[in-house]
């Protein structure tokens, strides 16, 4: 009997679906040659026991071993380099063949992603060439040629050739059958890195428009702002909701991205440079970073262009480096479809009556509490967070009238009837007219206020609201009324 042949196989532990195949093919050839025991292979995970120290088995297996197979997916193993190296001193280079050290790297990568430990080594590049070969093959087939012929069938041959573990002498009445067992076991391994290769992602789609926003060091969790530099990737279908154009980098093959200043340049409007759900997940953000509970996240927007949905910018991941780096993870998660069911018209009458007294209950009923929010008796801060506060229940209020249809005013006028057409177009007419008004009298933004800028903006908001009050009621009424005709009910 020929001298044993031992055979050392490297692996990553989620490639040991490879390494069994490997090791089980050698074997059916062994079985097939000089026999099984003529045929020694290491793997980690079935030689070393548990609790035996490791260190002393591997230096022992390298040590007799003929062949250090190392296979390689895109993960290396962790004992790898310390692998090859004990092989390397225990198995010197020398000029006669005899003592080369033969290692060989079976991978699925191409080779300019190997590990550097590969450099002067000997690589067997595996990939599907052929079809895989039924079991058991009991012809040369043309596939079998190919997989005979195959980067993996020429080193198993080498493998079974170097100590005589499986030869042609092995099948001097059936040589073909030598060539048909070496394709078949090609295949098989060939096979093994696919199946090995299930669990890899094919694609990764978001299901979600989705935003992530990466912020550089020395930002901190005191900070009230985002530094304008910092870098928001997104997914195509987030920068269309924006109304942003972002192409992709074909040559950098990055996804769109934009900086956080860019962002909020090119959702600025002429007349105001706050943006309300900005300014809220902005908000949050800072809040996420110094570790705190972030606000609600109830401010919400209209999708830009045709797209006249509305979304809301949930902030659900926060990742903190530690070079001080940050990486905030943004979902634009559009709102359910709050529209009531029935008819159109005595539903968008329900509607009306919900929104001018979502406006009755945010600002009206208690007057004077709302007035005193912008007298002079608050402090500068408070008064800028109630200006905030403000736009933040004003773009609620609109968008949840978006949402439920009331941004149709054809629509609302024939619910209404053709008698109040003129009343709900001068209602809408009006209210846009106060709040541009009011927008166009205050500072571009609200981040600092001297007396006399306190005064203006105190001045227009009071006279917005007071405008708006004195039309809420008067609509509350046509509402109820036009409402309860529609359902005949007796108001008397």
């Amino acid at each position: 009997m020929a001298d044993t042949t031992h055979v050392f196989i490297s692996y990553a532990h989620q490639d040991s679906i490879i390494a069994h195949a490997v090791r089980d093919q050698l074997t059916l050839l062994a079985q097939n040659g000089e026999g099984a025991p003529s045929l020694k292979c290491f793997l980690d995970t079935e030689s070393i026991e548990p609790g035996q120290k490791f260190e002393p088995v591997i230096k022992a297996s390298l040590e007799e071993a003929d062949w250090l197979l190392v296979v390689f997916t895109g993960d290396q193993s962790v004992y790898c380099g310390y692998e090859i190296g004990m092989y390397s001193i225990l198995k010197p280079h020398s000029d006669r063949p005899t003592n080369e050290k033969p290692v060989a790297w079976l991978h699925d990568v191409d080779k300019s992603r190997l590990p550097a430990v590969v450099n002067g080594y000997n690589t067997t590049l595996i990939s599907r060439i052929a079809n895989y070969l039924p079991e058991p093959p009991n012809e040369l087939t043309q596939d079998a040629r190919l997989w005979w012929n195959s980067s993996v069938g020429k080193l198993l041959r080498t493998i079974c050739e170097s100590k005589g573990l499986y030869t042609p002498d092995h099948r001097k009445n059936d040589p073909v059958q030598y060539q048909v067992d070496i394709a078949e076991a090609a295949s098989k391994i060939a096979s093994a890195f696919e199946a090995a290769r299930q669990e890899d992602e094919e694609s990764d789609t978001p299901v979600q428009a989705a935003l992530e926003l990466t912020v550089f060091p020395p930002f901190k969790g005191t900070d009230r702002k985002i530094p304008g530099q910092s870098a928001l990737v997104g997914s195509s279908r987030a920068f269309e909701i924006l109304g942003l154009n972002v192409p992709h980098s074909l040559t950098a093959n990055e996804a769109p991205h934009v900086t956080w200043g860019e962002l909020r340049e090119a959702l600025s409007r002429p007349e105001r440079a706050n943006i309300p759900w900005m300014d809220r997940l902005e908000t949050n953000i800072c809040l996420a970073a110094g570790l705190k509970k972030p606000q609600p996240d109830d401010v919400t927007f209209r999708g830009s262009g045709e797209d006249r949905r509305i979304y809301r910018a949930i902030l659900n991941h926060h990742k903190l480096y530690k070079n001080g780096k940050r990486r905030f993870y943004i979902l634009l998660v559009e709102t359910f479809d709050r529209r009531f069911v029935g008819d159109p018209d005595t539903s968008l009458l329900l509607t009306a009556l919900m929104l001018a007294s979502r406006w009755r209950f945010t600002f009206f009923e208690r007057w004077s509490e709302t007035l005193k929010k912008y007298d002079s008796s608050r402090s500068d801060a408070e008064f800028l967070d109630e200006c905030r506060q403000l736009e933040y229940n004003m773009e609620w209020i609109e968008n949840e009238g978006v949402e439920l249809g009331a941004d149709d005013m054809d629509a609302m006028v024939k619910a209404f009837g053709s008698e109040h057409k003129a009343r709900v177009e001068r209602f809408y007419s009006d209210f846009y007219e106060a709040k541009e008004k009011m927008k166009r009298r205050l500072p571009p933004i609200l981040e600092s206020v001297t007396q006399q800028t306190r005064s203006e903006v105190q001045s227009a908001i009071v006279e917005f609201l007071t405008t708006i009050k004195d039309q809420n009621a008067e609509f509350i009424e046509l509402c109820v009324r036009t409402f309860a005709q529609r359902i005949g009910a007796n108001l008397d």
